[in-house]
């Protein structure tokens, strides 16, 4: 049933991760209810199919002259358009957990459809009208394809749209890699405007799931391009596939560690510059200051309202809650996100992610002055200051002192 060899046993390890992760991934989904799974899912699909066509070739479906030859011809493998789509709806279904499929997002797989209208009517033609209505065999390559089939993988006068859909597809994927991308951008600068603790959050993981993808499908491309040009045997496609099947191999991992839980806060919405978050608290609001009057009036009310955010931060010491939310900060104050960050961003010169992580790092050179750290580790001082972890408290901690903590501390801490 498969024939192991040069060819096609380097292709396997992709193949079957990319199928597995895609079945775990859809489970996964299922059991969270996020679609960003279901898309995942899809995209490791879409590889192994690609990786598929070529590894069964060369493992001796192509040469057995049975079903799996005809399987061969009439299953579409090459679904290169799907690829930009899935990749940027992917990252939106990650980043926004009220995400939901809208009937628009059809429309960006109008070109994959269209490419599909060839495959679909062969397999009406040779499987509809010659062999139901005409009752006749398939007569083309030891019977295993019909005359459509036939048609279609021989020269069949039409070798312009073959060139021109490659091209297409790898400019189609090149728009939306760099359209994902430019959103990501967008997306660093929401979390540092609406999140205490925006590290663990970034996804480190995920921007490099994106170049890995903006570099391995596109060498794929470039490849595929290639050897439309330069090829003379099959076995010089072989390199295309063979850097897919990496591709799925390494993306089948980042797609499973990012885990949707830590998604769970995220509403990212790329249209709007300045989201705002529903805040926590469901009292009565006062009515929103008006900061556009004029400059002395909007001075006086950004003065007061800072004044109201020291209060409550003294008496509350909402910043030692690690998942601090300017939207929930804002609902205690009574006001929503838009005029917090404009408070915080006017007379302190700071984000809401600085402003937080700086009175955090006062909290932590306090406890340093009266000596705990003898009795603590510094980590262990900084998680109850309210920082997530060691990276994020380090990082944190240079930026607002401009030394590291180890520094800090034999200069201000009393030695033991």
């Amino acid at each position: 049933m498969f024939e192991f060899n040069e060819w096609s046993g380097p292709l396997l390890p992709g193949f079957l991760q990319g199928v597995v992760f895609a079945a775990i991934l859809a489970l996964r989904g299922s059991r969270e209810e996020r679609i960003s799974d279901y898309l995942a899912a899809l995209l490791l699909l879409m590889g192994s199919l690609y990786v598929g066509q070529w590894m069964l070739g060369f493992a001796g479906w192509y040469d057995a002259h049975d079903w799996r030859t005809t399987l061969m011809f009439y299953l579409e493998w090459k679904n290169l358009l799907a690829f930009g789509p899935l990749i940027w709806l992917y990252f939106r279904a990650l980043t926004n957990t009220d995400f939901r499929w809208e009937r628009r997002y059809w429309l960006h797989f109008v070109p994959l459809f269209i490419v599909l209208l060839e495959p679909v009517g062969v397999i009406l033609y040779d499987w509809f009208y010659w062999r139901l209505i005409r009752g006749a065999d398939f007569e083309f390559f030891y019977g295993t394809r019909g005359p459509a089939a036939d048609w279609s993988n021989n020269d069949n006068g039409y070798p312009f749209w073959y060139y021109g859909v490659a091209a297409f597809s790898f400019c189609h994927l090149i728009f939306y890699l760099v359209k994902t991308l430019k959103e990501y951008r967008h997306y660093r600068q929401y979390l540092v405007a609406e999140f205490s603790n925006a590290n663990q959050l970034l996804f480190s993981s995920l921007r490099f799931t994106l170049y890995l993808m903006l570099i391995g499908v596109s060498l794929t491309f470039l490849l595929e391009l290639g050897n439309l040009v330069y090829s003379t045997t099959y076995i010089d496609s072989w390199d295309s596939y063979f850097v897919m099947s990496v591709f799925t191999f390494l993306v089948a991992i980042q797609f499973l560690v990012i885990s949707p839980t830590a998604t769970r806060a995220l509403r990212f919405e790329p249209e709007k510059e300045a989201p705002v978050v529903p805040p926590a608290d469901t009292a009565i609001r006062k009515p929103v200051p008006d900061l556009t009057s004029t400059p002395a009036e909007a001075d006086e009310d950004l003065q007061r309202w800072a004044e109201k955010l020291t209060q409550r931060l003294d008496t509350h010491e909402d910043y030692l809650n690690p998942d601090l939310k300017m939207g929930e900060l804002a609902g205690h104050l009574r006001t929503n996100s838009s005029v917090l960050s404009k408070v915080i961003n006017t007379v302190y010169g700071q984000n809401f992610n600085d402003y937080i992580n700086g009175l955090r790092c006062e909290v932590f050179l306090n406890k340093v002055r009266a000596g705990e750290h003898l009795q603590h580790t510094l980590l262990s001082l900084a998680l109850d200051c309210g920082f997530n972890s060691k990276s994020t408290f380090n990082r944190a901690f240079r930026k607002h002192t401009g030394k590291s903590p180890g520094q800090m501390v034999k200069e201000i801490g009393p030695e033991s």
